[in-house]
């Protein structure tokens, strides 16, 4: 197991563990339009590992291969996290020794998850709260400290979550919740797109040569990996573009250039980053990276 250490981000402070098992893009079908989505995805947001985790910017805790977070720190709600738990939960025999360890870490706090992925008080049966879940796993109110009982405990919830995901046994677990988690983002506005260019009802079904050409596979892709980052936003950029009536290619081209040039946070770096994994993976065609995603956009 990597090393537990400090991170320090805007206000916030709290526990990074880096994974050490990659998802290989030999492993993906260079057919299969979701599954390379949620690669490209994966990569981008977490170097493609699994295991890693973090509690530094204000979420509680995030993991998983697109880092789900434990709660979204504006609204203050429970976040995807607890979602994937509950499916983890299924999936792994009731004698799995990272499981137990974590229900025994939630247990411990006295909580439990229930049925349907929602974190619940043991005493009362309420949800447990935002606020409550960032005090608990990145104490104190998201601002772990350098040393002391505070960051010992901040450090034992970082390698209680990083042992989890880092059990191979959750692997095939965590790769189905992320095409989960694609096509349940946007999905009208989303399906507009596969129904208008590719003739089928969502990304599940979209197979590079059969039904999807290489450009919109690529182009789609590199959308989803954005959109993770910035849901909202990203819709927006494919909302206006898909009102103005292009071809597939244009489409395409556009989609690319429109989120690699915004100038949103860090979308122009984040560009560089998601083209490069994209054109060293062998999963799209090369010609695609001086027409689709250039360098220069």
């Amino acid at each position: 197991m990597s090393q537990a250490r400090r991170v320090t981000y805007k206000q916030w402070a709290g526990i990074v563990i880096k994974g050490s098992t990659k998802w290989e893009a030999t492993s993906v079908k260079r057919e299969n339009h979701l599954e390379k989505a949620a690669w490209l995805t994966a990569c981008v947001e977490g170097g493609g590992v699994f295991g890693s985790v973090q509690s530094y910017d204000g979420c509680g805790m995030s993991a998983g291969l697109e880092h789900c977070i434990g709660l979204l720190p504006r609204s203050m709600e429970p976040g995807s996290l607890w979602g994937l738990l509950s499916k983890i939960d299924e999936a792994l025999p009731d004698t799995s020794p990272t499981w137990i360890r974590m229900k025994n870490a939630l247990g411990n706090v006295g909580w439990y998850l229930d049925t349907k992925g929602v974190l619940r008080k043991k005493d009362t049966g309420a949800a447990v709260t935002g606020q409550e879940i960032r005090n608990e796993l990145s104490p104190v109110a998201g601002v772990v400290p350098e040393s002391g009982p505070d960051f010992e405990k901040a450090v034992r919830w970082a390698e209680t979550f990083n042992k989890l995901f880092e059990d191979p046994a959750t692997f095939a677990c965590q790769i189905r919740q992320t095409k989960n988690g694609l096509l349940e983002s946007h999905k009208i506005l989303e399906n507009t797109v596969y129904s208008r260019y590719c003739k089928i009802e969502n990304a599940s079904a979209a197979l590079v040569g059969t039904n999807i050409s290489n450009e919109l596979d690529l182009a789609m892709c590199i959308y989803h990996s954005f959109s993770v980052n910035a849901p909202s936003k990203a819709r927006s950029v494919l909302e206006a573009l898909l009102g103005q009536g292009h071809g597939p290619l244009d489409f395409s081209k556009l989609l690319v250039k429109n989120l690699g040039t915004n100038s949103y946070a860090n979308w122009k770096e984040r560009y560089s980053r998601t083209r490069k994994y994209a054109k060293e993976s062998g999963l799209f065609e090369e010609s695609l990276f001086t027409s689709v995603a250039p360098v220069n956009l």
